[in-house]
């Protein structure tokens, strides 16, 4: 469009349909939106979602990392596709992953769902995991794949053989697995930040 018609258009005057739709979709907003003020201004959902995640990848890509965030009911691994349910990507900045010693590629955020790790860990907080690290190595909080849904709990290797299953929340009873049931574990990765709403 030449630049008379745009200033046309911003003095008031009505796009015909044809242009009304190039704005649109140039702008990612809804026609009807444009024409009318009707709400949303965008389309919802998963789809629109992944558009607009793909438009700002692709224009911050250098400066942003879009992480997928992933529905605590569903499976957020390589070799499930099918069983992943994404609600959305959240951008964090490549430098600062960097610093952290993360590798954008091998994170994802899922929610925490219960009270096991209260204090530590509350129920609906957000949590960045690295699913490269699903060896238990040190004392730190892990997300297992239980069935389902995913759950945070913090493993402690035992030098004497197995592996502790602890809960930050006192109500919950320590559970000791062998080495044999501990190598059976689902562990989606390591917790290496979290939000949290206030």
């Amino acid at each position: 469009m030449s630049d008379s018609l745009i200033r046309k258009y911003l003095e008031g005057s009505m796009p015909g349909l044809e242009k009304l739709i190039m704005i649109a979709r140039a702008a990612d907003i809804r026609v009807g939106w444009l024409a009318t003020g009707e709400l949303p201004v965008r389309d919802c959902g998963e789809t629109a979602g992944l558009r607009v995640a793909s438009s700002l990848q692709t224009r911050y890509a250098g400066e942003f990392a879009l992480i997928p965030w992933y529905d605590a009911q569903s499976h957020p691994s390589a070799d499930q596709p099918a069983e992943q349910r994404m609600l959305e990507r959240l951008a964090f900045r490549r430098d600062w992953l960097l610093g952290e010693g993360l590798a954008p590629d091998g994170l994802v955020l899922v929610g925490a769902g219960g009270d096991s790790m209260v204090p530590t860990v509350a129920d609906g907080d957000l949590l960045l995991v690295d699913t490269r690290e699903q060896e238990p190595a040190e004392d730190a909080i892990y997300v297992l794949r239980l069935e389902h849904h995913v759950v945070a709990k913090r493993l402690q290797v035992d030098w004497k053989g197995g592996l502790w299953v602890r809960s930050d929340n006192p109500q919950y009873a320590d559970q000791h697995i062998s080495t044999e049931d501990a190598a059976e574990l689902n562990i989606v990765g390591r917790v290496v930040w979290m939000a949290r709403r206030i």
